[in-house]
This record gives structure tokens, sequence and C-alpha cells, in this order.
């Protein structure tokens, strides 16, 4: 037992100098060798470890390359198709605005406040020389034409070629958008047959008494309004009121007050519409660089609620009429004698002379055909014809001289048939010279567009505009282009005098379109202008304030319809 206790003891006082460093010559060799021995072991796990990692970091490297690689592929494919376009004018030898990645030749898309007639002005101007050329807008190809005979080629003569406007709807998802405007082809024109004869002299002559009560009420309005703020009225939004009312009465058959009414619901369905929006903008930026966007994004297109809203008020409206025997002699009524008849009673005064041919497509005219036609009736009418008496208005505040003659000429006329009636609007020709001169100035429509339905060689070249391709007449260009206008921004209705008037090259003053497809509720615009204006002017005199911007700034509106940014101030005195 004491032995036992002898060896432990030895052996821990061998493992204590062993493990203190005091070894034997043969405990360090041992020692040598088992360290060795580890360490070797240690290093070959280390190396294994490291060559495992970095066999790891290489196929994650690789991997990444691969996808990186196909990405820049991806990327410079995609770029590549979508920029192989902005060659497409120049392979034809056609002088063009060079296309950059995304927007092509308009960044105006993108821009909060650049108006769309001077970006076109711009593309205008530097193809000068040229009788037409081409622009991109986003990736799509288009043709600005400058040279007036060819314009005239392509709204008249050959307007066959040219049938159709870049309007891409669905009738199905909104019905609304079956009206004149929209409508492509055979369609068209069947339609076109139909509501040509809405518009003549004559059935205009029987709504006049719905504009002159319309007319009273602007007239009691301006009188109130010239006794309160020393006369200070936004001139803009009270013609817009009167504009609405007329509207309202004409192709609804609604008796409205939006003269006296701020919060008619009539009236603030027609500045919802017009109300531009940041993104309204962005989605047109989409649709200019993605044009198959616009058929895959249904939301967009569906304006269900309004829809619904114009249907049950003419439904109802018609409802009425035709079971009271209710007749106004408005633009409604004339609808409805299409729809039960097939065709309008002839006008006895002929101004149109029209006969729907056998070959012409069947257009049923429904409810939802009739709800469409009164919708762009509103549209047309509630921003073109306001902003044009507003625009005059603001001119002649301006120009004193002007306005003296016009008031001089109104008395005269006045005098002549005892009242302001349908024959004493249309006696007045310098008020018409001061109408035209607004319209060359601020035309309600700065760019007109054409789709070329048929292959089409321009006369006199060898260049084909090929199926498909948007043309564009640029008429804010064309109105502002000294070549043909002198000094163009200078208000001088003189320019459309009697013996003036006829030295005005042909088709570079287009207010209204031209050809088939013209604005076919021209005669009713002019009239609603006329008689406002006149209404103002028998009685007031308008003058600018410290309030009046000047000049006029037009914003982006990403319409064809030009708007002026903001309030028009005019302030009014009596005469």
């Amino acid at each position: 037992m004491e032995f036992k206790q002898m060896v432990s003891r030895q052996l821990e006082d061998r493992v204590y100098d062993f493990l203190c460093g005091r070894r034997s010559k043969n405990q360090k060799a041992v020692c040598k060798a088992i360290h060795g021995g580890i360490l070797r072991k240690t290093v070959v796990k280390i190396s294994e470890v490291d060559h495992l990692k970095r066999s790891s970091t290489c196929q994650r490297c690789t991997g990444t390359m691969i996808y990186l690689i196909l990405a820049l592929a991806i990327i410079w494919t995609f770029w590549k198709l979508y920029t192989n376009v902005y060659h497409y004018w120049e392979t034809r030898g056609i002088p063009y605005v060079e296309g950059k990645f995304p927007l092509g030749s308009d960044p105006w898309l993108c821009s909060p406040s650049k108006f769309i007639g001077l970006e076109v002005q711009e593309h205008y101007k530097k193809l000068m020389g040229h009788p037409l050329g081409g622009i991109y807008v986003g990736r799509r190809p288009d043709l600005i034409v400058r040279d007036p005979k060819i314009i005239k080629n392509i709204m008249v003569k050959d307007f066959a070629h040219f049938r159709n406007r870049s309007i891409d709807l669905s009738f199905k998802e909104n019905p609304l958008t079956q009206h004149l405007f929209s409508l492509e082809g055979s369609k068209w024109k069947a339609l076109r047959v139909k509501l040509t004869p809405t518009f003549t002299s004559g059935k205009l002559k029987l709504m006049y008494s719905l504009f002159v009560e319309c007319a009273q009420r602007l007239e009691r309005k301006l009188q109130e309004d010239s006794m309160k703020n020393d006369g200070v009225v936004d001139i803009k939004d009270t013609i817009g009121r009167f504009t609405t009312d007329i509207i309202g009465s004409c192709a609804f058959g609604l008796e409205i007050d939006s003269l006296n009414n701020p919060d008619e619901p009539f009236r603030k369905i027609g500045m919802n519409l017009f109300k531009q929006r940041i993104k309204k903008r962005i989605i047109e930026m989409l649709f200019s660089v993605i044009p198959g966007l616009r058929n895959n994004i249904k939301s967009l297109r569906k304006t269900e609620e309004l829809g619904n809203m114009f249907m049950t008020c003419i439904n109802e409206t018609i409802e009425f009429r035709e079971k009271n025997n209710v007749r106004r002699n408005d633009f409604l009524d004339l609808l409805i004698e299409l729809k039960n008849q097939g065709h309008l009673i002839a006008d006895p005064q002929k101004d149109v002379k029209v006969e729907e041919s056998d070959h012409l497509e069947k257009i049923e005219m429904d409810l939802g055909m009739i709800t469409a036609q009164c919708f762009v009736f509103f549209i047309a009418g509630f921003e073109t014809s306001s902003s044009v008496q507003s625009y005059a208005l603001y001119e002649l505040a301006y120009h004193q001289v002007v306005q003296d003659k016009v008031r001089r000429e109104i008395d005269q006329v006045i005098d002549k048939f005892g009242g302001v009636n349908y024959q004493a609007l249309n006696e007045m020709p310098y008020l018409d010279q001061v109408i035209n001169e607004t319209i060359r100035k601020y035309p309600t429509l700065h760019t007109l567009t054409r789709v070329c339905t048929k292959p089409y060689q321009v006369p006199g070249t060898k260049f084909v505009i090929e199926e498909g391709i948007q043309v564009l007449i640029p008429v804010y260009s064309l109105h502002h282009d000294p070549q043909y206008f002198p000094d163009p921004e200078r208000f001088d209705p003189d320019r459309f005098s009697e013996n003036n008037k006829s030295s005005i090259t042909p088709f570079t003053f287009l207010p209204f379109g031209e050809g088939p497809r013209n604005c076919i509720g021209m005669r009713f615009g002019m009239l609603q202008t006329k008689i406002g204006l006149v209404t103002l002017l028998k009685n007031q005199r308008v003058i600018p304030t410290s309030q009046t911007k000047s000049p006029l700034v037009f914003s982006n509106s990403l319409s064809v319809i030009s708007q002026n940014e903001g309030s028009i101030i005019l302030k009014l005195e009596s005469v």
C-alpha cells in the first residue's frame, strides 16, 4: 500500500515537472515529437478549411459574375431593342429631331410646366427649311408636317389615307368614348352623316332662345360683380360658368345656374375632368415609353362612376320628354329624333345636304350612343368656348382702341335690329375679326393629329408614310410662324379684315381643323362665344389690374386643348 502511494507521488511529481518545463532529455524529445505531430495535423486541418473556403468563395463569385453578365446582357438587349426605333427616320432619309432614351424627342413629358404647344414649336423650328420631319414621342416615330400644301393633302385631298385620329379607346369598357371625336373608319363616317344636320344654322336658330336665357343671367351677374370688390372679377371663372350653363341646357336639358351657385355639381364635374395632376403626367409618360401599356391598365380607361351619372341623367331626361311629349329644340331633342326615326327632319335652310348611302355602316342611336355624344359635347364646349372668350377679353383689356371699335359695332347692330337676336350676331364682322385673331394667337387645339390608315406617298417626293404612323399638324406653330403671320405675338384683328384675309396662306389658320374631320360643332362654339362677348361688352368695359398676369402662361396639360395657368383677373367698368 505504501509502495503504491510512493509510486503515485513520484508520478505526480514528474507530471508536475513535465508540465512546468523541468524535463529530461528523453522527455524533451518526446515532447518535440508530440508537438510536431499535433502541429502538422493542425496545419493540415487549417489548410483543408482554407481550401474549402476559397473554393466556396470562388463558386459564389463565379455565380455572381454569371448573374451580372446575364443582367447586363438583358439590359443591353432591352436598350438595343428600345432605341433601335430611333433610326426610323434616318433610314428613310427624312430630316428628324434626334430621339434619346427613354423619352425620345420629348423631355416635356417629365416637365410640370412646359406647354406642349411650345415644345412642338421647338421641333417645328428645328425642322425649318423642310416640308416635313420626324420626331420621337417615347419610342413612337411621329411625323410633323410644316408645308401647308401637304397639310391640305392630308386633311382634304387625300383624306382617305388619314381618316382616323390617334385615340386608342375601348367602347366596351368605357361607353362614353363611342363619340364622333374618337370613332374610326366606317363607324365614324356613318355617325358623322347622322349628326351633321344637328349643327346647321337652322337648328342653331331654334336653340337660340336657350342661349338668350343664359346670357340674361350672365348680364345680371356682371352688373352685380361690377358693384362689388371695385369691379375686379376672375373673368375666366365667370365666363366658364356661363358656358357651363349653356351646355347643360342645350346638351342635357338641365336648368342649372352655375353663375350664381358656386357648388353646382355639373360645373364641378367639368373642373375635375380638366384638373391636372402629377399622376396623370406620369401615366402619360409611361404610355409614351410603353405604348402597349395603355391597353393593359383597365383602371385608366374606366370612368364607371362618371359614365353612370351621365347615363342616368340622359335616360331620365329622355323618359320624361317622351312620356310628357316635351320639346326644347335643343341638342338632346335632335338626338332623340335620331334614336326614334334614324334621321333628322330636313332643315328648311338646307345648309348641309347629306344623304345616308346604303354602303354606310348602320349605327343604332341607343342610350349609350346618345350619352356619348352629349358627353363629348360637354367636354368640347366646357373649356374651349370659355377660353376663347376669356382670352379675347384679356386682349381687349390691353387694347382699348380695339375694344371701343367692337363696342361701337355692337351698338350699331343693336340699334338696327332692336336687340341681340340671331341675325344680329351674324352681322358683326369686326367682332368676327377679333375672335379669329384670338383663336389665331391662342388656338384651343395646339396640335391636330391624324393616323395614316394606308401607305401614302407624299406628292413630289419618294417618301412613303407607312400605315400606323401618327401625323402631327402643328396648329400653334403655324399660327405663330412669322412667315404666315408677321409679328405673330402682336394682337391685330385687321389680319382678318375683308381686305387682308385673302392674303392668308391656305391651311395655315386651322382653329377648327379642315376637311371631313373638322370640328362639327364650330358654329355652336362661335355662337356661344359671340353672345357671351356681346353681353359683356355692350354694358361693360374691361381693363387690366395689378392682379392681371401678363403675358398669359400656358401649362403642360398633356392635352390637345390649350389651358392657361391660374385665373384671368380683369376689372369691369360700366359704360
